[in-house]
């Protein structure tokens, strides 16, 4: 038991790290959003990645996806779940 109770703990402090601080580029501020080009594709045209600060969420409207801030250093990590959230739990 103790290990799902620590493992929650972790995962509570994970998703405490900014998606803004794990961006690989510079994000613009447009209104109370955050809007970039998606890391995960190659379009240079339309930034149509965007990160919403007050839920710590983000979302690619050319089809990549979205989630918090373990769902985005996952796939920029190309990583698991569990190695992401010890990784963001221990290291930010």
């Amino acid at each position: 038991m103790s290990y799902f109770r620590n493992f929650k703990k972790l995962k509570e402090k994970a998703k405490e790290v900014t998606i803004a601080d794990l961006y690989p580029w510079e994000l613009k501020t447009t209104g109370n959003l955050l809007r970039g080009f998606c890391p995960f594709h190659q379009d240079t045209k339309t930034p149509n990645f965007y990160v919403y600060p007050e839920t710590n969420t983000w979302y690619c409207f050319a089809g990549c996806g979205g989630g918090d801030s373990i769902d985005f250093y996952k796939k920029l990590k190309t990583t698991s779940f569990n190695k992401a959230v010890r990784r963001l739990a221990n290291d930010f």
